[in-house]
């Protein structure tokens, strides 16, 4: 999870860093248009024109001003040049932001002060709660300002305004002093030398906008304008594929060689693709360990399949980064156009589609879009939003199935289990929706719900069965080695005031993990008083040395030794071994799934074991139908 969180934060901020570049490259080519406009004039034109043009488009100003100190004057501007020819001319009184401006700042306002010394050929539009923008210039040893006005009903000006303010500062005062100098030749080749280098800039940054710093290939955003480019030109009956790569346990490179060793990965990978590509596909990296690759003008599906394959191969060979051998391996999914899609987000989506298909039948598989999997992602979207929907309603439920002796059919315990109330009341057992919820993260909550629904009913099943049953909670294995949230199931369960009628079920492969629950787990049940149940008992991962470090309270014989037992000689002899193992160890024994009574009648007759849980015995229910009174339940069956 930590590293889930650190990976995202890591997104967020290269692609901050991403719409910054995007911004600078923007403003650079406003400037540049600029720029261009006042060096194409001749010399009988006004090159400040091109500016005030450019200036009054950018910013989407209705009135634009340039003022300069009067000489001989302290404190009085003059106009010298403005969109409104009967503004030229006239004098306008110092103010606290002119000062400001003349001083080098750049000014965003709203003009409600300061409005006394503006005269009186300004309109009166233009005068009261008007956004304005004050611009400094500078012009022969002189200080000036530009001033933007905008039209009182118009937004003010923001801090992007002001960021380009800045830049078009330096462009409109040379731009200025070439009109008072009459274009000489010296502030000319000022000009042309500003003009070198912004181009200089504005191609730098426009690189570092359009591609990825650490592998020089196209970033996210510039493979899409390439890709819709090309499928612009594309002409009829022309195709293409997009091939979506993602390396395979790309982060455990991370975890175990360190993020060095991650980048050397990274662009190794990406000069084996450059090596295979020709020079017309489109090459990308659209993500941390996601690639993106367009191959163009292709004509059978056999070359295609051909070509990602040798390349896959490529990619699979090892190599050595600092003295540790690394195998890659990468997943393809591959769409073609215009058969899977007529645009490139739409080719990509049903590529990475793909390639998870790829990526469920084998690390390191090709996989071909087809239109069966585009329907079973829509299912699993449809779903994925029905569950998050379920969440903020709280449909899920506690199911209870008892736990009972199987000799005198008494109720000693129940199994807590989860199920979703659809919207349409339909009720859904967790091999329905937990796959699904467990990959977005939702079971935690889910959990919640079902314990929170346990609880508020805990003095109800107290009525019907009495204090001394128990109740057993599953713990999926992420959910168990996850500490806080164990920390925080402990204290809930705790805080019922009844810790040890509670058990928490863990699998046979949670207990591989025997460090973490060791060290943080268990201290935290011994001390709450919860006891700790291995469920699925039997199917290989645990041991005899497991068992006696893990002091378990209860084991769970999985199912599969039960079914037909009293048929299976191999079954009642590892049944028979489980059973003197536990009774050596003191550890509870449940048989799971008894669904027949000839499995029951074996366990009564030839073991020792005492509690049961299956169908024979009682199948899950609601805590509402389990809780409805005997009486009612006859009068339902009558009816």
């Amino acid at each position: 999870m930590e590293g889930s969180e650190e990976l995202r934060e890591a997104l967020v901020a290269l692609r901050r860093e991403n719409d910054l570049l995007r911004t600078e490259t923007t403003h650079a080519k406003l400037l540049l248009t600029a720029l261009e406009a006042v060096l194409s004039v001749d010399s009988r034109d006004d090159p400040f024109a091109g500016v005030f043009s450019a200036l009054m488009t950018v910013f989407e100003s209705c009135r634009a001003i340039v003022l300069i100190e009067r000489d001989g004057s302290a404190g009085e501007l003059e106009c010298i040049a403005a969109d409104s020819p009967a503004l030229v001319g006239t004098v306008w009184g110092s103010s606290r932001l002119f000062e400001k401006a003349l001083a080098g700042r750049v000014v965003a306002t709203i003009s409600d002060s300061d409005v006394s010394s503006w005269p009186d050929a300004l309109e009166r539009d233009f005068r009261i709660g008007t956004p304005a923008l004050h611009m400094p210039l500078g012009v022969r040893e002189k200080r000036g300002l530009l001033l933007l006005l905008r039209a009182p009903d118009q937004p003010g000006f923001d801090r992007a305004h002001v960021a380009l303010a800045k830049k078009f500062s330096l462009l409109a005062s040379h731009a200025l002093a070439a009109r008072q100098a009459h274009q000489s030749e010296a502030e000319s080749h000022r000009l042309k030398r500003l003009t070198e280098q912004l181009r200089i800039s504005q191609a730098a940054l426009s690189h570092r906008a359009n591609h990825d710093q650490l592998t020089g290939l196209p970033n996210r955003a510039h493979i899409q304008e390439l890709v819709d480019n090309a499928i612009a030109r594309c002409g009829k009956g022309k195709r293409m594929a997009l091939a979506f790569i993602d390396l395979d346990d790309f982060k455990r490179v991370n975890d175990l060689h360190g993020h060095a060793a991650g980048d050397t990965l990274l662009k190794t990978i990406a000069d084996r693709v450059c090596a295979q590509i020709r020079d017309t596909d489109i090459f990308g990296r659209i993500s941390g360990d996601e690639f993106v690759i367009v191959l163009d003008d292709i004509d059978r599906r056999q070359d295609i399949s051909e070509m990602v394959s040798r390349m896959r191969g490529d990619l699979c060979e090892p190599l050595w980064i600092d003295s540790a051998l690394i195998r890659p391996s990468a997943s393809i999914g591959v769409a073609f156009y215009p058969a899977h899609g007529k645009d490139y987000e739409t080719l990509r989506r049903h590529a990475d589609i793909a390639m998870y298909e790829a990526k469920k039948a084998s690390k390191g598989s090709i996989a071909f879009y087809r239109r069966e999997l585009g329907r079973r992602t829509s299912e699993r979207q449809r779903l994925e939003q029905r569950l998050l929907r379920a969440l903020e309603t709280g449909a899920f439920r506690c199911a209870l199935q008892q736990k009972v002796d199987i000799r005198s059919r008494a109720v000693v315990g129940f199994e807590a289990l989860m199920r979703w109330i659809d919207e349409d009341g339909e009720v859904h057992a967790p091999g329905y929706f937990l796959k699904l919820a467990s990959e977005f993260g939702l079971v935690d909550e889910m959990t919640d719900l079902v314990v929170g629904d346990l609880l508020d009913h805990l003095k109800l099943l107290d009525v019907r069965f009495g204090t001394n049953v128990r109740y057993s909670i599953n713990v999926s294995p992420t959910q168990a080695t996850h500490l806080p949230f164990i920390k925080k199931l402990v204290e809930r369960l705790h805080s019922s005031g009844r810790p040890r009628s509670f058990i928490l079920e863990l699998t046979e492969e949670t207990i591989a993990a025997i460090g973490p629950l060791q060290r943080q787990v268990l201290p935290l049940l011994r001390e709450a008083g919860i006891g700790l149940s291995i469920d699925d008992f039997g199917t290989g991962y645990s041991s005899l040395a497991t068992l006696a470090d893990l002091t378990v309270d209860e084991l769970k014989i999985d199912r599969s030794l039960i079914s037909s037992i009293h048929s299976r000689p191999r079954s009642q002899s590892i049944l028979r071994a489980i059973e003197s193992m536990s009774l050596a160890l003191g550890i509870s024994m449940v048989a799971e799934g008894v669904e027949t009574a000839e499995e029951n009648l074996y366990l009564m007759a030839h073991t020792r074991l005492n509690i049961g849980q299956g169908y024979l015995f009682h199948r899950p229910e609601l805590l509402a139908d389990i809780l409805r009174p005997p009486q009612a339940v006859q009068r339902n069956l009558c009816g």
